[in-house]
């Protein structure tokens, strides 16, 4: 009979310490889990910080200059926003010119046959030099390439990226879009993205130098009316954040 309880005992002795083990075991578990879950949590809240940093416009208080959106991101994400943008005003500039009178536009309304000839004179004839109005090719043209310059600068693209990003453009435009309608021009090929790039970059640098002490009312205007890319990719997120003048590309 004693060496049945005893027997007993031992054997409830092992029992308990096997159960006791596993409790704890699992308790490790669930607070390795849950310590597991905090560690993702964090994660996922830095890698968000860190995504809406990467992308998004503002001001870096350590080196206390302004980021402009994209800056940080590979040139493939500002080309692809950048192409969004100019398509996108292309698309309004060529309804504008549909839509208007031959004596502005100096635009006939091809046929089908005639839209294919003027594609195929376009690429196998040189450009010639347009009959447009002067403040079409000289005021209209330069503003043109400077939208399309900004539509990239504006995200912290190299100057030198900016300027083949609109010379680009204004060669799809001149030779596939423009080119059923008309021979691409000379002074739309030439006068579009190097006058473009030279005037949008004295407008870049301007509209970054009001940005360090927030725009005025009269400033904001200015960027929409002359840097409307900078407004559309940036806002005005920095007004009221005085910050020295931004880093030079």
């Amino acid at each position: 009979m004693l060496k049945t309880v005893v027997y007993a005992k031992v054997i409830a002795a092992c029992a308990f310490i096997l159960l006791s083990e596993n409790i704890s075991g699992y308790s490790f578990w669930f607070c390795a889990q849950d310590s597991m879950s905090n560690i993702r949590a964090e994660e996922s809240k830095r890698a968000f910080a860190k995504f809406r940093i990467h992308h998004k416009p503002y001001v870096d208080s350590v080196q206390q200059t302004i980021v402009l959106r994209n800056e940080h991101s590979s040139f493939a994400r500002k080309f692809l926003l950048g192409n969004g943008l100019v398509f996108g005003y292309e698309a309004i500039a060529l309804t504008i010119l549909y839509a208007s009178p031959y004596s502005f536009s100096k635009w006939y309304r091809p046929t089908p046959v005639s839209y294919r000839e003027n594609m195929k004179t376009a690429f196998t004839k040189p450009p010639v030099i347009d009959r447009d109005y002067w403040y079409i090719n000289y005021i209209g043209h330069p503003y043109q390439g400077a939208c399309t310059y900004n539509a990239v600068r504006s995200q912290g693209a190299k100057f030198w990226q900016a300027g083949l990003f609109a010379l680009g453009h204004s060669m799809v435009w001149e030779y596939l879009i423009e080119s059923g309608n008309e021979r691409p021009s000379v002074q739309d090929i030439v006068v579009t993205p190097v006058v473009g790039s030279l005037l949008g970059e004295l407008i870049h640098q301007a509209t970054v130098s009001m940005a360090r002490n927030g725009y005025t009312w009269y400033e904001g205007i200015f960027v929409c009316v002359f840097n409307p890319m900078f407004a559309i990719n940036n806002g005005f997120k920095f007004a009221g954040k005085p910050v020295p003048r931004a880093r030079k590309n």
